[in-house]
């Protein structure tokens, strides 16, 4: 066999095994991808969840709430729990303009400091 056609039947396999390759590494790939837009982002959403009541009694809670975001607290929050890993900034206001307070990972705040009043709205992240 000359060395011209040894050197085409190397090219042959070898682009045979890329091939073959390739077909193995798809489905890791598209696992891999799905996996990546299927779990949150942690820059993107708190983990955990936010519990408020309302001053009827009723209760509420938004679930990995996106951070950076307003988020408004429907019929206001008398009470709120933040069961997230982010700091929740907590505001009288429904669009996010009157902060009432900073609550911290797994602190509380309540509508009794004086003068009484609901928070409409909340925003998760590193600053208000």
């Amino acid at each position: 066999m000359s060395g011209k056609a040894r050197n085409e039947g190397d090219r042959s396999r070898s682009a045979k095994g890329w091939s073959t390759a390739l077909r193995r590494a798809g489905p890791v790939v598209a696992g891999a991808l799905l996996l990546v837009a299927v779990l949150p982002s942690s820059a993107g959403a708190a983990g955990g969840q936010l519990t408020f009541s309302r001053n009827d009694g009723s209760v509420d809670g938004l679930i990995a709430p996106p951070n950076d975001v307003c988020l408004p607290l429907s019929g206001g929050a008398a009470h709120l729990s933040n069961d997230t890993d982010a700091t929740a900034f907590v505001f009288l206001d429904g669009g996010c303009g009157q902060l009432a307070s900073i609550v911290g990972v797994g602190a509380t705040w309540d509508q009794y400091n004086p003068p009484p009043q609901p928070a409409y709205s909340v925003r998760f992240g590193s600053s208000g």
